[in-house]
């Protein structure tokens, strides 16, 4: 069961995105359609930025991980 830990939700959020966006954006999650706006952008706005080692789903903590897997089925999107 997957834990809250700011750092790993913002991680899990970005490389879903990086894994999943049509034209840079997820459309999918609600708030990047409703906004017309990126995750990415959204995560720039709070000053958030991945460690320098970050290439997306191998790089997530395990709780990094098992969010990112609960996004893909609450977003209806294809497993990876």
């Amino acid at each position: 069961m997957a834990y809250f830990d700011r750092f790993d939700i913002c991680e899990a959020h970005l490389a879903l995105e990086w894994d999943y966006n049509s034209g840079g954006i997820l459309w999918e999650r609600p708030a990047n359609a409703r906004r017309k706006e990126s995750t990415q952008n959204q995560l720039d706005r709070i000053y958030f930025r991945p460690g320098t080692c970050f290439d997306g789903f191998d790089s997530l903590s395990e709780n990094g991980k098992e969010i990112y897997l609960n996004l893909v089925e609450k977003y209806g999107l294809p497993q990876p």
